[in-house]
């Protein structure tokens, strides 16, 4: 046998041929002796080899929760990050990896021992019968010393509840008990829950991860409040996976989903229902409460994220804090919240740097900023570095004790601002219970993960392709459009190389050719032309003046303050105003309408690109974008820039083709192979 293949035909011709009896005795210790892997061994459950690679460590190893994480600070690969974050069967996928190393412990026999005394051990009694039977259904005898088989049986009665874990509420936060049978094999399995919570702090995979499990008891864990939502998902998998596990389980798991403490509804007047949610909204919201009132819905600008937020908000009842990124969403947010439940822009409160009134409103909303910027001079106090404290000691501990914990709803608007560095502490800080984040595209980065793990996973997302398709968005006419270099560009690169491709293909001079022809179409009407920097606005604005097409900029050099800025989109709302150039500006939070939208020029940005896009798409017109970028003939640069911001994904143009009114497609096609013609001849 030494060598041979351990398999159930081996073991069947063996014992074929040998025409013998094989007999074990399984001693009062619970253990057995064999002389070398026959098949039947390699397929128990109940025991283990002895001899197995770091069982006598594992036996004794006892869990330290801060050792964890700092072996995950330089094991985990960032590969691996998006995964568990962003594709939930990593869990399940793990889970039975981990299932399977401990029901069948073929460790041993992959390292070629294959010719040795063998002892093993009882491990979990209550599948040890499954395991006699199938040892004497493949000819093997048991024999018992005196008083075994009693023994087994009274322990395999008790069953695997003797090997649990109790994963429930406990002042509102999550707690994980096992007991001590099971403490052998938690710590395997921990390794799995802690990889999945380990939360980086900043967007660096080498930072430090942020602190969301602590060690209560030898036996006991508590995950922080704003982590535990994500806790749920992990225990809600694995018991999944233990309900629909063939074989018996090996422990068992009472688990009760993490809840804080239920609140009563708090409002005092009744709120109007003012509206009717689209049936992709309906859905929005129905998912959200199935998800235990958290998670982050993501829809494509212009789909209505706001409405969804502010049914959240009448089902509810309870005081909500609603964050913004802009001042501009501020006031769209009082708008639609006056218009859709009747609430009064004067029983709305505002924490913003330009009014601070909040405390006796149900309705908070603040900017990400500011809160942030309390949060971080809070935390300066209590770390004492007073020389970081920008504001007064007491008004910061005052107006932070009021935010933490004094609201019953959390609505994050364009969510993504979560993830930066200085917003974190928003998301991590604020005990809030109830959580929705909205925004048009959540990334996958470490940031990212920060969002769906405080704000909750993405339940719901729509792209613009059903959308069109449903009526509820314009359809969309998507072209780029390939700009050759002038002779004089050529020579420039020849001589300069790489350090001239982003100034280049940024300013190239037939690009202004290009945007002065689809302003000049009769197709276009309002339009947005989006370039990335001031000096190149400034120079699309004085091509098209020269050329007696009218535009305006819209920069922060040119519109000093709100009230300018709002004049100007007014303007351009009431078609006063045909033509914006633009650098950052209306990228996210602003409501003006375009039909076309233009990019001279632009970064890797995908969220910043569906945000241009859907200042178009508003229903009743053909959506137009346009992108110009430089003939990947002449330079690859600028092409790879627009592939990695491509929202093709998103957008769907083989759905919007169909959609696009037949005469007008055409005309498109038309104008744009006219501009083509023009540009290269």
């Amino acid at each position: 046998m030494k060598g041979a293949s351990i398999t159930e035909e081996a073991w069947i011709n063996f014992i074929t041929a040998e025409k013998s009896e094989f007999q074990i005795t399984i001693q009062e210790d619970l253990s057995f002796l064999i002389d070398f892997p026959w098949y039947p061994f390699t397929q128990i459950n109940a025991w283990i080899p002895i001899r197995r690679s770091h069982y006598k460590k594992e036996r004794s190893r006892s869990l330290n929760v801060e050792d964890y994480f700092e072996y995950l600070k330089k094991e985990e690969e960032p590969e691996d990050y998006d995964r568990k974050f962003f594709y939930y069967p990593w869990i399940g996928e793990q889970f039975r990896i981990w299932e399977r190393n401990w029901r069948k412990h073929n460790s041993y026999w992959e390292h070629k021992r294959t010719h040795r005394p063998t002892k093993f051990i009882l491990q979990f009694p209550h599948l040890v019968h499954e395991d006699i039977k199938l040892l004497q259904k493949t000819g093997v005898t048991i024999k018992y010393s005196p008083g075994t088989k009693e023994k087994l049986d009274s322990l395999s009665e008790s069953g695997h509840q003797d090997y649990s874990i109790v994963v429930e509420s406990v002042d509102d936060k999550l707690r994980i008990k096992w007991n001590k049978a099971f403490n052998t094999w938690f710590h395997t399995l921990f390794d799995i829950f802690s990889r999945y919570m380990a939360i980086r702090s900043e967007d660096d995979p080498n930072s430090d991860y942020l602190h969301c499990i602590t060690q209560v008891d030898e036996r006991e864990i508590e995950v922080a409040y704003w982590a535990a939502f994500r806790a749920n998902h992990f225990w809600r998998m694995v018991e999944k996976s233990l309900a629909e596990t063939q074989a018996r389980a090996l422990f068992d798991l009472k688990y009760t989903p993490f809840s804080p403490t239920p609140s009563k509804k708090i409002w005092k007047t009744e709120m109007l229902h003012n509206y009717e949610l689209r049936s992709y909204q309906q859905t929005g919201i129905e998912k959200w409460f199935e998800n235990q009132e958290f998670g982050t819905i993501q829809l494509p600008t212009g789909a209505g994220k706001t409405i969804i937020g502010i049914d959240a908000i009448r089902q509810i009842q309870q005081r909500t804090l609603i964050l913004v990124p802009n001042l501009a969403l501020v006031d769209q947010w009082i708008d639609q919240i006056g218009k859709f439940i009747g609430v009064k822009p004067s029983d709305i409160g505002i924490f913003t740097g330009q009014k601070k009134a909040f405390r006796q409103y149900q309705i908070v909303i603040s900017t990400f900023q500011l809160l942030a910027q309390y949060l971080q001079d809070f935390h300066a106090l209590e770390k004492k570095e007073l020389d970081k404290v920008s504001r007064d000691k007491l008004l910061v501990k005052d107006t932070i004790g009021f935010f933490s914990d004094k609201f019953g709803l959390l609505i994050a608007d364009e969510s993504h601002h979560i993830q930066a560095e200085t917003f974190r502490h928003i998301a991590v800080d604020l005990e809030i219970p109830r959580r929705m984040a909205l925004s048009a595209t959540i990334e996958k980065s470490l940031h990212s993960s920060l969002v769906v793990a405080c704000m909750g996973p993405i339940i719901h997302k729509i792209n613009y392709g059903l959308l069109a398709r449903e009526g509820f968005i314009a359809p969309i006419y998507s072209e780029r459009i390939h700009i050759p270099l002038t002779s004089e560009e050529k020579t420039i690169i020849n001589q300069k190389g790489k350090s001239s491709y982003g100034k280049i293909s940024r300013e190239a001079r037939y690009k202004m050719f290009a945007v002065y022809k689809l302003l000049e179409s009769p197709l276009t009407s309002q339009t947005l032309v989006f370039t990335s920097r001031i000096n190149h606005a400034k120079a699309i604005h004085k091509f098209l003046k020269d050329r007696k097409i009218e535009s305006t900029l819209l920069t922060g050099e040119t519109v000093l303050n709100d009230k300018e800025f709002n004049i100007l989109l007014d303007k351009f709302r009431q078609n006063e105003i045909n033509t914006l150039i633009l650098v950052k500006m209306l990228n996210e939070g602003f409501d003006a309408p375009a039909d076309t939208i233009i990019i001279v020029s632009g970064t890797k940005n995908r969220r910043e690109q569906i945000q241009r896009v859907g200042r178009a798409t508003r229903p009743g017109k053909v959506a137009k974008f346009f992108e110009l970028i430089i003939d990947p003939m002449e330079l690859k640069y600028e092409y790879e820039v627009a592939e990695a911001r491509s929202i093709d994904d998103v957008i769907e143009p083989h759905v919007q083709d169909l959609l696009l009114p037949r005469e007008e497609k055409r005309a498109l096609n038309k104008l744009v192979d006219e501009i083509k013609l023009f540009l290269y001849e």
